[in-house]
């Protein structure tokens, strides 16, 4: 099977979508830990922090503190953890480079799927402090 990230970014998968850039895309978890738990990803394959070139994880990186602000604006979160698993030994399920933008301080979720609704709503209300 085709990486779940890459058809993502295709368009040939869904979900929900909090920021598109040309080289970067930031989307929910679909098993987030926390509420407006953000994923994001770059558009072309990259196993992981290895693989990546420098100028993409800088742009990831901008990508996270735009995305984390959002998250302080639109859920009221207090904090921010930003995580990168690399490799299956540090925790890495899926195999396509991904950080994770993790607000603390909002309702804490029991990693169960997203439901539609929920994260219909989240996803939008992250767009609006992004101003999209």
């Amino acid at each position: 099977m085709e990486c779940v990230f890459c058809e993502i970014a295709r368009g040939r998968a869904p979900a929900h979508v909090v920021y598109e850039g040309e080289r970067v895309l930031a989307i929910l978890d679909k098993y987030p830990v926390s509420e407006g738990h953000t994923l994001v990803i770059p558009r072309e394959h990259y196993r992981d922090i290895f693989e990546l070139p420098e100028e993409l994880l800088a742009e990831m990186m901008r990508v996270a503190k735009l995305v984390a602000l959002a998250q302080r604006r639109a859920l009221g979160a207090r904090g921010v953890r930003l995580l990168m698993n690399n490799g299956r030994e540090a925790g890495q399920e899926v195999m396509h480079a991904h950080m994770h933008v993790i607000p603390r301080g909002v309702a804490e979720l029991a990693r169960r799927p997203l439901r539609p609704e929920e994260g219909e709503r989240v996803a939008s209300a992250l767009r609006a402090a992004l101003g999209l």
